[in-house]
């Protein structure tokens, strides 16, 4: 029969257990994140901070610098700190949001950081990956621009945002939308004109084509939704706070002036948010894999943006490929070059982008997805061709209506009668609906952990130690590369000095070295990707490329003598043992 103090002690506990439960699911309350809808920099960060704080264990959140309007560009570093240190792992970065309008890239990092943190322990492959790797995902490159267009038209302006003139008059912040017909989108704005090049469509009225040579016009656009505040003659060409894009045209490789190529920057990473993002990857060399996220078109992108595929070494176009075939498996998103596939005026390619940059002045392969396809988008890419009235049946049927905004009259104060519609393009064809986000998000996630997964991982397979009589031991190790691609990554680093080889080095105690360097250097190891055959003849030998092997001489010099056996590669990670010698 338990004694009274003995029953105090059991409710105290039980009271103390049902506390931790309460408060624990409090706290899994607050990360929920609704993943139909798209969240602005201080939700970001409110999200960003409540993960960090719940799994402090596998994630650290940190600045890596500050945008023009001085918000912090945030990295969360997710890996498991008890097998290394981050830096002694192969580096997985991924980012989103360079653009203003393309959200959904923070979208993807949000949800890859709730995967990776939520399924360690439960997901065989994001548990291995977080053992073995380590992930550097930056949501918003671009938290000025991403705010700006997130920006409800009746939502407060910020005080404390920076004031630009953007259209050079000499006044600030004085022309942004106005919500005239106030139903929450900023759409455009038409008139009727006979002069117009536009005519109402015989298919559908609610949409307008172009009129033919011969015919009379019917509408002129005046442009998007607003007042001309500053009487110029244009509308909403200097916003408070400014959708500002941080140019993917800002980067060092193939950079062109502005002349050239529009969006470039008075000169290579000009743009704050742009120099930290550069200067956290150099300051990383152990980032072995690089994707970025931007938006429509349904596309995984790869270099180069301004060369034809002759300018890339077979064994990095195989494994460009190779990869890139696995995302098209998982998203349905075919894998194109950007000059070959998707530039459609050869003379005037893209310059100074960001994967051209992570590929040539980085070494590593880099992809940029375009996420999501609209209905209706009928070539390679968005600009490629579209048919409005393909995407006008899928809105009636999936969205009932609501992807675009029905033509109303209007009296406007400057222009007289005009009416006021069109397609919600913000959230139709360059982001997705909202309940079609989750999945756009969890596919990209899904290819950028089988992209990790790629990444090259030195493993220490087997150690031999022979003993020769009078305290003589023969050590013959054999280190592996577990993973698919080599431990230089690309022939690109190797041609451009970027390629640090493998480094083999002994510590040594109560032991000396009589034959063999303490450090030697191993070149690279080849990953274990299948050797090439044809189907009818399988001569080649198939023996693993991917291991290498190292022997020392040593002597025990004192009772109990061990060495520790290191392997280094800058982007295949760090692995060692200690043992002893008997």
């Amino acid at each position: 029969m338990r004694n009274k103090q003995g029953i105090g002690a059991s409710i105290v506990v039980f009271f103390l257990l049902f506390l931790s439960l309460h408060l624990s699911g409090k706290e899994a309350e607050t990360t929920r994140i609704d993943w139909t809808r798209y969240h602005n920099y201080s939700e970001t960060t409110s999200i960003l901070k409540d993960l960090s704080e719940q799994y402090k264990n596998l994630c650290q959140l940190y600045s890596i610098g500050k945008s023009f309007q001085g918000k912090e560009i945030w990295c969360m570093e997710i890996t498991d700190y008890s097998t290394g240190l981050p830096n002694t792992k192969p580096g997985m970065y991924i980012d989103g949001n360079t653009h203003a309008g393309e959200v959904s890239g923070a979208e993807v990092c949000l949800y890859d950081i709730d995967y990776l943190l939520k399924n360690f322990g439960k997901d065989p492959l994001v548990t291995k990956l977080l053992k073995e790797r380590v992930f550097y995902i930056l949501p918003k490159i671009n938290p000025d621009g991403s705010d700006s267009y997130l920006r409800k038209p009746e939502d407060p302006i910020d005080p404390n945002l920076k004031k630009i003139d953007d259209d050079e008059d000499g006044l600030l912040d004085e022309d942004g939308p106005d919500d005239l017909n106030r139903d929450g989108i900023i759409s455009i704005m038409r008139v009727r004109d006979e002069d117009g090049s536009l005519k109402t469509s015989s298919k559908d009225p609610r949409l307008m084509v172009p009129r033919e040579i011969d015919e009379k016009g019917e509408w002129r656009i005046i442009g998007p939704e607003g007042l001309d505040n500053d009487e110029d003659g244009r509308i909403n060409e200097d916003p408070p706070g400014r959708e500002r894009t941080v140019s993917n045209r800002n980067y060092p490789a193939y950079w062109a002036p502005s002349w050239i190529q529009s969006s470039a920057g008075p000169y290579p990473l000009s743009e704050p948010e742009a120099k930290a993002q550069i200067d956290f990857i150099l300051a990383h060399p152990n980032i072995a894999g690089i994707q970025a996220h931007h938006t429509h078109s349904g596309v995984i992108l790869r270099p180069y943006c301004n060369l034809g595929d002759e300018h890339i070494p077979a064994g990095d176009m195989r494994n460009f490929l190779a990869i890139g075939a696995i995302g098209t498996k998982i998203t349905g998103y075919p894998v194109l070059s950007v000059y070959n596939d998707f530039t459609s005026d050869k003379s005037n390619p893209r310059h100074g982008v960001f994967v051209d940059w992570a590929y040539d002045h980085f070494g590593t392969l880099a992809y940029t997805t375009e996420i999501w396809k609209a209905p209706g988008e009928t070539g390679r890419s968005v600009f490629q061709g579209t048919d409005e009235n393909v995407a006008m049946e899928w809105n009636d049927k999936e969205l009932e209506g609501k992807g675009f905004v029905n033509w109303t009259k209007y009296d406007h104060p400057q222009f007289g009668k005009v009416e006021i519609g069109g397609w919600n393009r913000n959230y139709f064809s360059q982001n997705p609906p909202a309940r079609f986000m989750e999945k756009e998000w969890k596919i990209n996630c899904l290819f950028e952990l089988k992209h990790a997964e790629m990444l090259p991982f030195l493993k220490i397979e087997k150690i031999e130690t022979e003993s020769l009589g009078e305290n003589l031991f023969r050590l013959t190790v054999v280190v592996v590369n577990e993973g698919y691609l080599p431990t230089n990554v690309t022939q690109k680093a190797i041609d451009n000095q970027m390629a640090k080889p493998v480094l083999a080095s002994l510590k040594l105690e109560g032991a000396e070295l009589l034959i063999g360097k303490q450090e030697v250097e191993l070149g690279h190891i080849q990953g274990n990707a299948p050797i090439s055959s044809s189907r009818f003849s399988f001569s080649r030998n198939d023996a693993p490329q991917n291991k290498k092997t190292v022997q020392w001489l040593v002597r025990g010099k004192k009772k109990n003598p061990a060495v520790e056996i290191i392997f280094e590669s800058q982007k295949a990670g760090t692995t060692k043992k200690k043992i002893s010698l008997r």
